[in-house]
């Protein structure tokens, strides 16, 4: 497939989605074009609430480019602001999370309290005569900020659609993976962090639905049992909005003998699922899966893995990973979960490192100018689609492919992405 030497960003994802330029992976004016009209518009998630307990608490993320800081207020509210100082712009919050009473600036030493109200400006009375509104003054708040299920999320458009409208079809899934446990999840073990160089939406994609990469890129994962073989049964959703997931049954969702004292936990919840509803408990664990456009998860069962791609360029992102536990588990299953989720998923776990290294070799291997006239192609599965309820009998929303492997998640990934530059 040829001709994708124009740059322009509708151009790129043609047919539906079975051919995206590669452009869209590397050009500058993409790139540029993608923070204006995707993540200063799309809802973006920021941190788990279980991050922000007390009143006090803060964290520090990204939306797009924009440095962010989080903040649980007096009242127990949650607020979010650009983490940049209304004076002359320094990072206010300089540690990824902590307890303050106040943001302070290293530059001048302007103060904010928790709710983005300017409380301090050093020589008011002398430097400004007296004569400063510090009232006028507020930190940058986005536009709204919604949870769902503990995930906090935000937008900096004000005529955003509503969390719940946005993720539209895809909620029944969420409830499914987050909404099975009455004692909810929590994060633990920090926020792991690297860098990876390649475009953010190579591992968005991935993780929407790429099973057909199992047994060649994680082989290595097999041979040492740390996962099953490839199955070729389960099931590859995606609904409208971009979102999507795949779960393989018999895979690493299933987990291994690495966690045995895990197994009667498991059983349990899974057995409370099918007295609920027998067809709903098909569905769990959900497995692997990307909310458009950059957070993904990991439903293992054993741990629930977040991800997400923070663009940094069109060749460069930083990964920010949480693993979240079921929080009726005692402290020794916790543990064990954490283990198991560094030992697969962590910055140096063997299917984290299988992955990064193909990413990274996608960038280096399609950055020239001969690589860059063609496209990809995603043609797998075209016109094998069918409505979830109607191949499996389940009352869920949705379409999947009628084989286990299909690239109809990545096609819907790239049509949202299409739809959302053409505006």
């Amino acid at each position: 497939m040829t001709d994708s030497s124009q740059a322009e960003p509708a151009s790129l994802v043609r047919e539906g989605g079975v051919e995206v330029g590669i452009k869209a992976f590397h050009d500058e004016g993409v790139y540029r074009e993608e923070l204006e009209k995707i993540f200063a518009k799309c809802w973006l998630f920021l941190g788990h609430e279980t991050q922000l307990r007390r009143p006090g608490d803060y964290l520090s993320t990204r939306m797009g480019e924009d440095e962010v800081v989080v903040t649980r207020t007096k009242d127990g509210r949650l607020r979010a602001f650009l983490n940049s100082c209304r004076h002359r712009g320094p990072k206010l919050c300089r540690a990824d999370q902590g307890n303050s009473q106040a943001l302070r600036c290293p530059y001048h030493g302007w103060t904010y309290d928790l709710d983005g109200n300017l409380v301090g400006v050093p020589r008011l009375r002398t430097a400004y005569h007296g004569e400063f509104d510090r009232s006028a003054v507020k930190l940058i708040e986005v536009a709204r900020l919604d949870t769902v299920h503990g995930l906090i999320f935000a937008t900096w458009d004000p005529d955003a659609p509503t969390l719940a409208e946005y993720l539209g079809d895809f909620l029944p899934y969420l409830d499914l993976m987050l909404g099975r446990s009455e004692a909810g999840f929590e994060a633990v073990g920090g926020v792991h962090k690297w860098t990876i160089e390649t475009n953010w939406k190579i591992p968005a994609e991935n993780f929407s639905g790429d099973q057909y990469h199992l047994s060649s890129t994680h082989a290595s994962s097999v041979e040492v049992g740390l996962r099953n073989r490839v199955t070729e049964y389960g099931h590859t959703i995606h609904v409208e909005g971009g979102h999507g997931f795949t779960r393989e049954k018999g895979g690493a969702q299933q987990g291994t003998a690495a966690v045995t004292a895990y197994t009667e936990h498991v059983r349990r919840v899974q057995d409370g699922l099918r007295d609920r509803s027998p067809e709903l408990a098909e569905f769990v664990p959900l497995g692997v899966g990307s909310i458009f456009p950059n957070l993904s998860f990991m439903d293992g069962m054993r741990f629930l893995t977040l991800r997400q791609w923070q663009p940094r360029g069109p060749h460069r992102i930083d990964v920010n990973s949480w693993c979240l536990v079921d929080s009726a588990l005692s402290d020794e299953l916790k543990d064990a979960a954490m283990r198991q989720y560094v030992l697969s998923f962590g910055p140096s776990g063997m299917f984290e490192q299988d992955d990064g290294e193909i990413w990274t070799s996608i960038s280096e291997a399609t950055r020239g100018v001969v690589a860059q006239r063609h496209s990809f192609d995603y043609t797998m599965g075209v016109g094998h689609e069918v409505a979830v309820k109607d191949h499996t009998g389940v009352d869920l929303p949705g379409v999947m492919g009628e084989a286990f492997i299909t690239e109809g998640n990545q096609r819907s990934f790239y049509r949202r992405w299409r739809q959302l530059m053409e505006k």
